[in-house]
Parts: structure tokens; sequence; C-alpha cells
């Protein structure tokens, strides 16, 4: 175990356990500089007449293809989310006039029981709402794919 009082030379002592002088701005101590292998020799090419001869290549300039970007296809399943938020307006709105006539009619010649009516009273409003949705959430992504 080293000596306490002994201070590591590589660091500042003012860091190091036991330290208790004032604490002074000393500029740090230059790492030992490292020792470097010489450069390896160049060594020259033999003279053109003792190559061999290789066939020459012609050096072809690849001109720039502009391709035209791929035509844009619609995506199905954004046409089905369409259609689908289309046909769940259109039932919210038939199970609303539905429930509307159901209560109309006189008592006796009701066709629907109470589960029945309250299902449909709850079902409505709900597939009104998720169609809304859907149209809008199909909305907002043509919306971010626009100019791209």
């Amino acid at each position: 175990m080293p000596d306490q009082t002994s201070f590591d030379p590589r660091f500042d002592p003012a860091f190091q356990r036991g330290f208790d002088g004032p604490v002074t701005a000393a500029p740090p101590v230059a790492s030992p500089a490292r020792v470097s292998a010489p450069p390896p020799a160049r060594v020259s090419a033999p003279p053109t007449a003792e190559r061999p001869e290789r066939p020459v290549v012609p050096v072809v300039e690849r001109a720039e293809v502009f391709e035209e970007p791929p035509a844009r296809t619609t995506n199905p399943f954004l046409i089905t989310l369409g259609v689908l938020a289309v046909v769940l307006i259109a039932l919210g709105l038939y199970l609303f006039q539905s429930t509307r006539t159901a209560f109309l009619e006189s008592q006796s010649s009701s066709s629907g029981d109470y589960i029945t009516m309250q299902t449909v009273i709850f079902a409505a409003p709900l597939c009104i709402a998720l169609g809304v949705a859907t149209g809008i959430g199909v909305l907002f992504i043509y919306a971010i794919r626009f100019r791209r």
C-alpha cells in the first residue's frame, strides 16, 4: 500500500487523498512523449520497362441518369378506411332514425325490446363518432403526405 503522504506526481496534489494544503493552480504535467517508430521506407516502383504490359481499359464516364420518380399509387388501405368512415356515419344515422321511428309508433306495435333499444341508443352515437374520427385520420394522413 502506498504511503498516504506521497502524492502521485502525474496529478495535481489537491485532488489526491490526504492533501491538506492550499489549492494552487498549477499547470498540468505533460505526459511523456510517445516514441514513434520511423515511417517505413518507401519502396520505389520498378522501371516501366520491367513492368508486364496490361491491356488498357478505356475509362467510360457514366452519364447521370435522371429517373422519374415512381408514380404515386393510391393506398388501398386508406381508400378502405375512407369507405369505412362513410359506412359508419351512415349506419349511425340509420340507427338514430330507426330509434326515432320506434318511439313514434304506438307501444303495442313496438318491434324492439328494452335491451335492443338501449343498445341502439348507445351504438348510434358511437358509430357516428368512430366514422368521423376515421375520416379525420385519413384526412390527416393525406395532409402529411401532401407535396412530399
